[in-house]
């Protein structure tokens, strides 16, 4: 199985950067990871902002992807829970997972419609860099659980 992350703009902050990148380079021992920056729309209309992103986002989708989109509405899962559902597409031979983090003002109906799986981060509200964050680092934590290794604590 593969990962492949899609995010809406550039990530800013070099402390951000920082710590994806060390989350990304732990999680490629696990599993292969990508991350795609698509650019954010330049207009300043909200609603063609979310189109013109969601078009590029939909733009990367393949055939048989399995795609999560991260929403502030979506399922709360906990780490372990997360860890498990990872675990079973593994074993049901998804090929490859998609997660989408978009734009400031989210992404179309269509693309709601399309995931498989809405997911939130948490019920509280994080900016869309510091989600990436969270998002790479609980893949890590998911991997380790997955390997029974001792980086998660219950």
């Amino acid at each position: 199985m593969k990962i492949e992350i899609l995010l809406i703009g550039k990530t800013t902050e070099a402390w951000l950067k920082e710590g994806i990148g060390l989350y990304i380079d732990r999680l490629k021992n696990y599993i292969p990871v990508n991350i795609t920056v698509l650019p954010a729309s330049a207009s300043k209309l909200p609603n063609k902002m979310i189109v013109e992103e969601s078009e590029s986002i939909t733009s990367k989708f393949q055939p048989r992807d399995f795609i999560i989109l991260l929403d502030e509405h979506g399922k709360n899962l906990r780490s372990v829970e997360l860890a498990r559902q990872i675990e079973k597409w593994m074993i049901q031979g998804v090929n490859r997972v998609v997660l989408i983090i978009g734009g400031a003002y989210g992404v179309t109906d269509d693309i709601k419609q399309k995931a498989h799986l809405q997911l939130a981060v948490s019920k509280l509200t994080f900016t869309h860099q510091m989600v990436r964050l969270i998002l790479v680092e609980q893949l890590y934590r998911a991997m380790t659980i997955i390997r029974n290794e001792s980086y998660h604590h219950e």
